[in-house]
């Protein structure tokens, strides 16, 4: 590792005026705490090398830039979504998201070898689509958050030589870094995103879009087939007192440490990932997590052991100190093209389960399918993928509870399962076209709408587009 004293002199003036001028406009990104409106994707890492843009190289500042190791990305993607049929309603909106972000090379910049910087706004627009016109669990499109406008994340990292570890800390996300799949991240249905075993039952679902913490990751990369990383994050994103309980989101940026910690850690396992492998590209993981919050509340029972539904009962869930729960991802090409990198097949599969007594979602399954590489379309995807969300037995247990106290024509929730089938088109290397269909099988796990009649099957047709200006 360079010490920073003896690299001091070889940096020249410009570049210090350059990385102080950089830094300033970090600080302006960082006023984005305001009441705002749009939203946006979930990935906290630095924007892909190699990106063209709708604004072109700004007259080769662009480039001059990125030469220097400073890179400036906005990316604009909204989505329009209908709701054909079923829910709560039909109907139909429009949401989205804006992302300006930062991405310093220190090692361009400065000559610290190793050493990045990531800055990243956020500001989203639009009703809570699936909250209004379908109830359901499984939130149809990944750029929900309603009108927030925040900093996204703010990280420093440390590379070692040949990526053999790496540290990562400060403001950031959990989704981007674990449970992750390549072909699972081409679908825009929420759960897919971040599934629900983790989304559903953590304080503001967890440290995950459209709400960062404070937090670090240390990764290790003994062989390029083989990684282990493990991170902790501050435990409530919204800054609250760790609560599994539902309550709004807070609309700019937070900071805070409070709510206990979130701890996760995953083995991944990456064959045939190099250019001159022979077999087919994957990659396997597995991974755990533990919440030491004390205030994830019981689904079913008060602290006197009576159910919630009983009219002797306090109304106060009984308390339950951490929360934990494994997992595991598989994402496989299944047929290459030949003389060809990227086109042809591949397929996922992940499943995570939680303790039944104190989470409101028990068992969560998705699994998908996406080619690339049409006949004269050699760009496009097209994709079908499903996922499952099983109701906790405690909550089942307190819709019957309910229904025997009473209510007898209270259903009681199983599951949630949607289907979701997609294609991606490039109209413009900046651009992104991707119609969607998705079909939502027991909204909300199976519950009644405001007139008494059980939610039915909703359809909905979706369409987004993303820019890169």
């Amino acid at each position: 590792m360079n010490s920073w004293n003896p690299l001091m002199p070889r940096i020249g003036p410009r570049r210090w005026a350059l990385a102080c001028g950089v830094l300033y406009l970090l600080g302006a990104f960082g006023e984005l705490e305001t009441k705002a409106w749009a939203q946006a994707q979930r990935s906290d890492n630095p924007a892909p090398p190699g990106q063209s843009y709708a604004t072109g190289d700004w007259g080769g500042v662009r480039s001059y830039l990125e030469g220097q190791g400073v890179t400036f990305t906005f990316s604009y993607t909204n989505d329009f979504l209908a709701n054909a049929s079923g829910g709560i309603k039909t109907g139909a909106a429009v949401i989205g998201i804006f992302q300006p972000q930062v991405d310093l090379d220190l090692q361009k910049l400065l000559g610290w070898e190793g050493d990045k910087i990531h800055i990243h706004g956020l500001i989203t627009y639009g009703p809570p689509f699936s909250a209004d016109y379908l109830g359901n669990i499984l939130a149809v499109s990944n750029l929900e958050a309603g009108q927030v406008a925040r900093l996204y994340a703010l990280w420093y990292e440390h590379n070692a030589p040949n990526d053999l570890w790496s540290v990562r800390a400060g403001l950031l996300l959990g989704d981007s870094q674990f449970l992750q799949s390549s072909t699972a991240a081409n679908f825009i249905n929420n759960g897919i995103s971040w599934p629900t075993f983790l989304a559903g039952n953590l304080p503001a679902s967890g440290p995950a879009y459209p709400l960062p913490a404070p937090g670090i990751r240390v990764r290790v990369k003994p062989r390029d087939d083989l990684s282990f990383q493990a991170a902790v994050f501050a435990g409530d994103p919204s800054g609250g007192n760790g609560s599994n309980l539902p309550a709004p989101l807070p609309t700019g940026t937070i900071l805070s440490i409070r709510g206990g910690a979130f701890f996760i850690a995953e083995a991944s396992y990456l064959p045939n990932q190099g250019k001159d492998a022979t077999g087919l590209p994957g990659a396997y993981r597995i991974g755990a997590w533990y919440h030491t919050s004390s205030q994830f509340y019981d689904q079913r029972f008060d602290g006197l052991g009576l159910s919630l539904a009983n009219p002797q009962s306090t109304g106060i869930p009984l308390g339950h100190t951490g929360d934990g729960g494994v997992y595991g991802v598989i994402d496989q090409t299944l047929y290459r093209v030949p003389g060809t990198d990227d086109q042809g097949l591949s397929g996922f599969v992940r499943a995570g389960g939680v303790p039944n007594d104190r989470n409101l979602i028990s068992f969560y399954a998705d699994g998908g399918l996406l080619y690339k590489g049409l006949p004269s379309r050699p760009d496009d995807k097209v994709g079908i993928a499903f996922a499952y969300a099983r109701i906790g037995d405690n909550a089942r247990g307190l819709d019957a509870d309910t229904g025997f106290f009473g209510n007898f024509f209270y259903p009681v929730r199983s599951n949630e399962t949607m289907v979701e089938m997609m294609y991606q088109t490039q109209p413009k290397p900046w651009w992104t076209l991707q119609p969607d269909l998705q079909y939502i099988i027991r909204p909300g796990g199976g519950v009644l709408n405001p007139d008494g009649r059980l939610r039915p099957n909703a359809w909905v047709v979706g369409l987004r587009s993303a820019v890169n200006f």
